[in-house]
């Protein structure tokens, strides 16, 4: 009910109305390109998970009916990811502050060589972590954040960051498991997460979402592998050594 009416706020608020129209053209325009299979696209670059220490995917997944959001194109295969504790809560107390939450302020990292093609800073936490309501006056609905240039056609999208916490800028090059940012809550989150996915565009607005497959990864414990696919459920971390 709450994420419904912050729904129906913005569209009395200009700067997210702004926002909205711009993302629905530019998903209009990608919607040629969209990509139906991780089978029908063939990856580039080799990439790691985006941070260190173990993960849950609270969202996301390479098929239809796991995917953080199929009919968003941009964002078809793209991911949430938090921190829990063995019983799956994310917080360490009760919530109300972006701090509670285990994965707050930890680094978030470049999953493969790349560029720096564009920064948004300056974007607030979101108030009321944990209550459902979206910031419907936020400057840029994915929050701080980053995008980074694996190869052509291939750009990281890794959203979400804590204010302030920025690392790089626009032109540096990065290495592979270098640090971009910390993990925060701005823009339109609900609670503190990274956001991540690669999409075939340096815009964000106007980019369809490519399926990734990671390397060095283990999921629920399993030995490290390379090449995949991570779903919806899991608990990922990337494997420091062979």
């Amino acid at each position: 009910m709450r994420a419904l009416l912050s729904q129906t706020l913005m569209l009395v608020v200009p700067s997210m109305l702004r926002q909205i129209i711009r993302h629905s053209r530019g998903q209009g325009a990608a919607q040629s390109r969209a990509v139906d299979s991780p089978a029908r696209y063939q990856q580039q670059v080799r990439y790691r998970l985006p941070f260190d220490g173990e993960w849950y995917t609270v969202n996301g997944g390479p098929t239809p009916t796991t995917s953080h959001s199929w009919d968003i194109i941009g964002q078809r295969f793209a991911y949430d990811w938090v921190v829990t504790d063995d019983s799956l809560c994310r917080w360490r107390t009760d919530g109300r502050a972006p701090a509670d939450y285990l994965c707050y302020d930890l680094p978030i990292l470049s999953p493969a060589d790349g560029e720096v093609v564009a920064v948004v800073e300056g974007v607030r936490d979101a108030p009321g972590p944990g209550t459902g309501w979206l910031d419907v006056l936020t400057a840029h609905f994915p929050g701080n954040a980053v995008t980074i240039r694996h190869a052509e056609g291939e750009y990281s999208f890794l959203a979400h960051l804590r204010p302030g916490s920025i690392c790089v800028r626009v032109g540096d090059r990065v290495q592979q498991g270098q640090e971009i940012g910390r993990c925060g809550n701005s823009g339109h989150s609900t609670e503190p997460h990274l956001h991540f996915h690669v999409q075939d565009r340096a815009d964000f607005f106007e980019s369809a979402g490519l399926p990734v497959a990671f390397d060095w990864v283990m999921v629920d414990g399993s030995a490290p592998a390379d090449g995949v696919y991570v779903y919806r459920g899991t608990r990922v971390r990337h494997a420091r050594s062979r």
